[in-house]
């Protein structure tokens, strides 16, 4: 997704379901404290043209040939990570790169209640991942979660796109009882739940979860998920189709380290409480330029006190932009809208509030929706 002022969006009808989310996202700053209230004026510039839609996990080709054992770690553990919350510990893959964020697939049950986890890379360097998504851990298939941390980190794994078969290969990697960065190998032995789980024999233990179980074309086959007890080769993962699911099918209104998403049959929109919004966590914004796409992006607001005793409201997109925003009583708002280069340009448009938040389009009749704000008026 390039940088673009974002002023903007085409129609009060907005549509609030699951469209498919960009992976992007990331932590912005405060407007600052004494900024004052922009003026409700037109705009002085030409509205910047539409960004293009950031690119989501789209399926990928997959090695044709067989690869072995020895191949396949090789070639994946740069984009495996060990995933500590301080109270446990388990397996974490690279799903995306994008504008200077990297995108890790975990289960839910590996992060629990945590907003921030440690991540251990197969170099022995470490980072600080935030928890961006998460589902409800309440069966293996919604037994997922995003993280995100700064900067291009690992490999990008790729995602198979075919449907496993019984009888196929498959590679385990992770840190099964904190042995980090272990490999295991077994075959499918049998698809559960409509294809959408594998039971496979390669070993799987704690610290497994939240692993790649990986094709021999060096591809994402599925997510180590949980074992049967008392039982040996009895070990199970989240197919490829699902964590897609997962990933292109978060509800509008999640928020980071809220429940956000649940696989198809489970998913359940969340509107963000406005106290989480007031203290500038992440949420997902709605954008569509004028006669363009509706895209679901990553957003962060933040209410700030003007010195002129106005209020403000500063929505950082994930691409770096950002705009400022002023809500007048007649209906009118006043933005300023600045550019992931610093360009910022004032525009007035028009805002409404509906029971799901905001939307506010710009004067070149572009719309931006913000979920679960309910703007002081000036």
């Amino acid at each position: 997704m390039q940088s673009n002022s974002r002023i903007s969006r085409s129609a009060w009808a907005l549509k609030l379901g699951a469209t498919g989310l960009a992976i992007t996202l990331s932590g912005c700053g405060l407007v600052r404290a004494n900024a004052e209230v922009p003026a409700a004026k037109p705009a002085a510039a030409t509205l910047p043209a539409a960004a293009a839609k950031a690119e989501a996990i789209e399926p990928r080709s997959c090695a044709t040939g067989r690869q072995s054992a020895e191949e396949v770690f090789r070639s994946a553990r740069d984009g495996v990570a060990v995933v500590s919350t301080g109270s446990g510990m388990g397996s974490a893959f690279v799903v995306a790169q994008q504008n200077g964020m990297t995108y890790l697939a975990t289960n839910a049950h590996v992060v629990d209640g945590s907003d921030e986890v440690r991540l251990k890379w197969v170099d022995g360097s470490s980072d600080r991942a935030r928890v961006v998504a998460r589902g409800s851990s309440e069966a293996p298939t919604s037994d997922l979660a995003l993280l995100a941390v700064e900067g291009q980190r690992g490999k990008v794994l790729r995602m198979r796109d075919q449907a496993s078969a019984v009888g196929q290969e498959v590679f385990v990697i992770g840190a099964p009882k904190g042995l980090e960065f272990s490999l295991s190998r077994g075959v499918v032995s049998s698809l559960r739940g409509n294809e959408q789980i594998l039971q496979i024999d390669a070993a799987v233990n704690p610290g497994n979860s939240g692993g790649p179980v990986l094709d021999a074309g060096n591809c994402v086959a599925g997510i180590a998920t949980f074992k049967f007890g008392d039982s040996e080769g009895l070990n199970f993962a989240v197919s490829s189709k699902v964590v897609r699911e997962f990933l292109a099918q978060l509800p509008t209104g999640s928020t980071a380290g809220q429940p956000a998403a649940e696989p198809p049959g489970q998913r359940q929109a969340r509107r963000p409480r406005q106290p989480e919004i007031a203290r500038g966590d992440d949420t997902v914004c709605l954008f569509r330029a004028s006669g363009g796409e509706e895209e679901q992006i990553p957003c962060r607001i933040n209410r700030v006190s003007a010195r002129n005793g106005g209020t403000l409201y500063d929505l950082a997109w994930a691409d770096g932009s950002r705009n400022a925003y002023a809500f007048f009583r007649d209906g009118r708002v006043a933005i300023r809208a600045e550019d992931g280069s610093g360009q910022a340009q004032d525009d007035q448009g028009t805002f409404r509030r509906f029971e799901e938040g905001v939307a506010v389009r710009s004067s070149g009749d572009s719309l931006a929706f913000i979920p679960g704000l309910d703007p002081v008026l000036n």
